[in-house]
């Protein structure tokens, strides 16, 4: 079967029609999901944008497979998609990869095409040296067409052959034909990232990715089989949106976040993460439902892409022979607790994503999981689906069988972690942090800054996550357990490689 990974930047699970939100429209993406196994409880293993794709495309924990937040992905690792190429699979990557460093590729490299060759960082980075493998280039990808937050090269001479319209970029932010940063829509308000696209719909780098993606099936009909990860730069931050999409949804209709979680206790946590508490609280109304418009406006644009995907499967006769996946790589506050953007604070509206899985012939099987699963599970899962083997090393768990006969299933447990500031000198509310979750109790940690940092909360009784316990002297006990089971994992992560051949 071709595979279809659909992969969204920064989408709280609650963002979405099928996950219960009625404001937003999503009418492709609910259509998909009825025909999908839908998992309501699926974790990232880490909070941000690289670690937690590499460790979806490995099936590794970040800390085992080196992507330990922004980094590099490792060559030694092995890739889903260089998996599917050693069988016979062509593999197209349309969009945001980013299992290399973008800044860096900016401004060292000095180039605004983004860079997935390894090759190029390898004594930057003190990669390992590794026998030169056709099929380790490019992490596995026969096609490429990159573009990501800050290196737009590629959209913007598409655009300029559209249109004539020459874009430029700056730091991931968009810039007028005369070459400025569109105005803010609330300057001085404490919120510089709302801004309305100065290209509509059908230019938007939305459009450009799944139209890349969309050609790719289409050459590929009839050619054997395919693997495409097509990946959207959005609903990332800037919160920007082609008029046509914000003119959905008028600004009356959009509700504000509402008070019944309310906002983190900033003795909590430490300083370098509560620094950031009530930034969303802090702006005008008008601007705080300006920003979740157009969180929800990108989210439908995106909508919209997935429907002519779909389309171009349905076109060419793949629609029967084509698993598709729906996830994102971590989520986004959108103003719940008074918090936006993706701070260090491990509640579900961050580390809990959306992901759902469409299996043809399986349609009538479909349903709403609610066992608890990490994305980590998806390649192994997928390579159960396949019926191919899992190659050593592999952390997930596949839970194929299961799906496809229609048992329960799911993990004890969940785990998550932050691995803190990007740089030294970078702050934003990012933070170390330590997470495990179960059914019943969710334990987290700040393991750098003191004991009398963290949070506990009693799931099945507190499931908004309103009241912290781990203070509380009656819930002693459990907490310690928590944090034995946490320390557990931590050493169950351990790299199994290279496997003990005896014991001495």
């Amino acid at each position: 079967m071709n595979i279809l990974w659909i992969m969204t930047d920064q989408l709280q699970a609650d963002c979405l029609g099928f996950m219960g939100n009625p404001i937003i429209q999503t009418p492709h993406l609910d259509e998909l999901a009825a025909q999908s196994f839908v998992f309501e409880r699926a974790y990232v293993q880490t909070p941000v944008c690289m670690g937690s794709r590499a460790s979806m495309m490995t099936g590794r924990y970040p800390a085992t497979c080196g992507a330990k937040g922004m980094g590099i992905l490792p060559p030694q690792e092995i890739t889903i998609a260089e998996t599917l190429k050693r069988q016979q699979y062509r593999t197209g990557m349309f969009g945001k990869l980013h299992l290399t460093p973008q800044q860096y590729t900016r401004q060292q490299l000095g180039t605004d095409i983004p860079i997935s060759d390894w090759r190029v960082f390898k004594d930057a980075a003190r990669l390992p040296n590794i026998v030169d493998d056709p099929c380790k280039h490019n992490y596995g990808f026969d096609e490429l067409v990159d573009c990501d937050d800050s290196n737009r090269g590629v959209y913007q001479q598409w655009l300029k052959e559209q249109t004539g319209y020459d874009e430029k970029y700056r730091d991931g932010v968009e810039l007028t034909a005369a070459g400025n940063r569109p105005e803010p829509m609330f300057p001085g308000a404490g919120c510089n990232d709302v801004f309305v696209s100065p290209v509509p719909s059908n230019l938007h780098h939305s459009s450009f990715i799944s139209g890349e993606a969309e050609q790719f099936i289409r050459r590929r009909k009839d050619a054997g089989p395919w693997f495409a990860w097509c990946s959207f730069i959005h609903p990332h931050h800037p919160f920007e949106a082609p008029q046509d999409q914000i003119d959905r949804y008028p600004l009356a209709d959009i509700p504000l976040p509402g008070k019944a979680k309310g906002e983190p206790c900033p003795d909590d946590f430490p300083s370098s993460v509560s620094n950031v508490i009530g930034d969303f609280s802090a702006l005008p109304q008008e601007a705080q439902r300006t920003l979740i418009q157009h969180y929800y406006a990108s989210i439908s644009l995106i909508d919209d892409n997935v429907g002519k995907l779909i389309s171009a499967l349905k076109e060419t006769d793949q629609w029967d022979n084509t698993i598709i996946i729906f996830a994102s790589d971590h989520g986004e506050f959108a103003g719940e607790r008074g918090l936006m953007k993706k701070p260090s604070f491990h509640y579900e509206e961050l580390i809990r994503v959306p992901l759902s899985i469409r299996v043809p012939g399986q349609e009538v099987n479909a349903q709403k999981l609610d066992g608890l699963v990490e994305m980590v599970d998806i390649y192994p899962t997928l390579m159960g689906l396949l019926e191919m083997e899992i190659h050593p090393g592999v952390q997930g768990q596949d839970w194929s069988d299961a799906l496809l006969q229609g048992r329960k299933f799911g993990r004890e447990e969940i785990h998550c972690e932050s691995f803190g500031p990007f740089t030294e000198n970078h702050s934003g509310g990012y933070g170390k942090v330590q997470t495990l979750r179960t059914k019943k109790w969710k334990l987290s940690i700040y393991p750098d800054d003191g004991q009398e940092h963290g949070l506990f909360f009693d799931m099945e009784k507190d499931p908004l996550e309103t009241t912290n316990l781990y203070h509380d002297p009656q819930y002693q006990k459990q907490r310690e357990e928590m944090l034995w089971r946490l320390l557990r994992r931590k050493f169950q992560e351990t790299d199994p490689l290279p496997i003990r051949l005896s014991q001495w």
